[in-house]
């Protein structure tokens, strides 16, 4: 199934304590966060097209480490979900998988068990069960645990039908939405239902140096 990826490499990533964008870090292979997260939709010949949302003060370096002819760069706006919408505007493809760029690791398997969910679906997302037990906590007093067996850690990349991800983005900025992931906005405002597919706990998401220590 052809499609479009559209990922989000705007962010600074202020947490790793770099003094640059995180995703020019060097893994031990050599390859930066970036690069490495590009590969497996460089050589997949199913992804039609290549939407980078960036910072314009990365753009020549964004340049440096993008190279393949699919790839176009988008400027991102002042939060992650602007900028989401602003690179969802460029798609052409029916399908789009929008993804961090910031996890380095996704793998085919997934990447494909995604794409055969989205043959039938019109949203989908990667998805790992909760190994820890999660407290729903206020000031400081845990308020409830709820069931384990019940929660799911999101991940990326999410699908959709370009035309229902589009609408649901319309929607969430005339309503003053703000959500915590693309999935979220499907939920908020629209009808569609979201089917979880296994992801994997390999695909993670660079946030620390301890993220990267030995990668």
């Amino acid at each position: 199934m052809e499609y479009a990826a559209l990922i989000m490499a705007a962010g600074s990533g202020e947490r790793m304590g770099l003094g640059y964008n995180k995703l020019f870090y060097r893994l031990q292979n050599g390859q930066s966060v970036l690069s490495q997260t590009m590969r497996i939709f460089c050589e997949d010949p199913r992804c039609k097209q290549i939407v980078l949302v960036i910072a314009q003060s990365d753009e020549e370096m964004m340049r440096q480490e993008c190279s393949d002819p699919r790839i176009e760069f988008v400027y991102g706006g002042a939060t992650r979900q602007a900028s989401v919408y602003y690179g969802l505007c460029q798609i052409r493809e029916t399908k789009v998988l929008i993804h961090d760029g910031a996890r380095p690791w996704l793998s085919k398997d997934c990447l494909d068990r995604l794409l055969v969910c989205l043959q039938d679906h019109r949203a989908a997302l990667l998805c790992v069960a909760v190994k820890d037990t999660i407290k729903q906590v206020k000031d400081g007093c845990v308020l409830t645990t709820p069931q384990r067996e019940t929660l799911m850690q999101a991940q990326t990349p999410q699908g959709f039908d370009t035309e229902l991800i589009l609408a649901a983005y319309q929607k969430g900025m005339e309503l003053g939405v703000v959500a915590s992931d693309d999935a979220q906005l499907v939920e908020l405002c629209g009808e569609e239902q979201i089917y979880v597919v296994e992801g994997s706990y390999e695909n993670m998401k660079v946030t620390t140096k301890e993220d990267v220590h030995g990668k």
